[in-house]
């Protein structure tokens, strides 16, 4: 297995290489400014405003001073690395998305991967930020732009609909791509998805409760992608191990959930009547809505005390913890211990949180160092059947381009959650 070292140690201060990138390509070296475009001939654009950047007085980068930035061997380089093997990532994310949200997401990905090069990479290492605004046909083109710069790997997109065009021109050189998305259609073909996925959750608490006895299960959740794609996990998952899911009702995503709250306690209440094990109840939302939605069960009549109330990641948020209804309630995360580490360093460096993508930013990065400096950025290493050990925990790559994921369960209870089984630190030999 590749260990991905830890960010326990002290974190050095922003290495040359992106140091350098950014002068080439005249960026504003704050981090919550990222770079876009490289080599497109047009003015840099603010991520945030839209406007062209205007370089202040003695910024200004001139094609003379440029020059030593480009094309040693091919591709673009820095005056000090001249002479070495650079290895070259393409980072595509949406930086000038029209959402507000989005472009923060593409930010603080950006400043993950910037933290695993300040962590981890030696001075051979570049990475090239390339803006894709979210569109199919930029993101494509950047990717042209990004292997005619002697790109190795490409990081991005963010979007399931920018992923086809980008792995199309990747695979003509055949370059790896480790997208964002977390839609199971978008991998494959040289594409790999650095998102966790609703079917790693999915497969980690359905293990986690079978082995607790529980092996009939109901879904009560949203009639959205999201809702449909975690549904659809339970039944494969039950199929391959002989469960069974008794009953699924989907809420419209916008609206109440009191007509399907009542159906499925219906069906709880008659299969609790036949069995003494619990009856694994699962419920993938979030927030507010979780709140609204847990509650109805025992509200129509459900003893809590002969179900198992589960969930995805979207859990693991201290808001929810107090709620009486989700008291014994399990769900699938990431090792909390190393994200915590993560968070903190993030928040010490940036000044702010990261977001939701931020961790599986710096793991798809950190995965690229290492590859690089064994000599094996290609197909064959990403998907190495002994996995890497990241921010997010254990991971590899299967060869259809989904991760399998060694994920830990929390149990809530007391207004906490806790740790009651840590996630796997070895893969089993051979393949996923």
């Amino acid at each position: 297995m590749t260990l991905l070292p830890p960010l326990l140690r002290k974190l050095r201060a922003p290495s040359l290489v992106l140091a350098s990138l950014l002068l080439a390509t005249a960026c504003a070296s704050a981090p919550a400014r990222p770079p876009v475009s490289i080599g497109t001939g047009q003015p840099r654009v603010d991520p945030v405003t839209g406007e062209p950047v205007q370089a202040k007085p003695g910024e200004e980068v001139t094609e003379t001073e440029l020059e030593p930035f480009f094309r040693e061997d091919g591709g673009l380089t820095p005056d000090f690395m001249r002479g070495k093997d650079v290895k070259r990532a393409a980072v595509l994310l949406p930086f000038t998305h029209p959402s507000a949200n989005v472009r923060s997401e593409a930010e603080s990905m950006l400043a993950g991967i910037e933290l695993a090069l300040f962590e981890l990479a030696g001075t051979d290492f570049l990475i090239m930020p390339m803006d894709t605004a979210g569109r199919a046909s930029t993101a494509e083109a950047r990717a042209d732009e990004a292997i005619k710069e002697g790109a190795d790997i490409i990081l991005g997109p963010l979007f399931a609909a920018n992923v086809g065009g980008v792995k199309e021109a990747a695979n003509r050189k055949s370059i790896p791509v480790v997208a964002f998305s977390n839609d199971p259609a978008a991998a494959g073909g040289g594409a790999y998805l650095a998102s966790i996925m609703p079917e790693e959750d999915v497969i980690r608490v359905m293990g986690y409760a079978a082995s607790r006895g529980t092996r009939t299960f109901v879904y009560l959740g949203p009639d959205s992608p999201y809702g449909r794609q975690v549904e659809a996990a339970m039944r494969s998952e039950a199929a391959k191990n002989g469960w069974r899911v008794a009953s699924s009702a989907f809420y419209p995503a916008d609206s109440g959930a009191g007509d399907q709250a009542r159906q499925i306690a219906s069906v709880i209440r008659a299969e609790a009547a036949t069995t003494r094990e619990k009856i694994g109840v699962m419920i993938p939302e979030r927030g507010t809505r979780l709140l609204a939605v847990a509650p109805l069960l025992p509200y129509n009549g459900v003893n809590l005390g002969q179900v198992r109330l589960m969930g995805t990641s979207t859990w693991d948020d201290s808001s929810i913890w107090r709620e009486p209804a989700l008291e014994g309630g399990i769900f699938a995360t990431p090792d909390p211990d190393n994200m915590a580490t993560f968070k903190d360093t993030y928040r010490r460096i940036y000044g702010r949180a990261p977001t939701d993508l931020a961790a599986a930013a710096y793991d798809a990065a950190a995965m690229a160092v290492n590859l690089s400096a064994t000599g094996n950025i290609q197909h064959s290493g990403v998907t190495d059947p002994n996995g890497f050990m990241g921010v997010n925990g254990l991971f590899r790559y299967r060869l259809n381009g989904t991760a399998q994921r060694g994920l830990a369960v929390k149990q809530i209870g007391g207004g906490g959650a806790s740790v009651v089984e840590k996630g796997i630190t070895q893969f089993p030999p051979g393949g996923s």
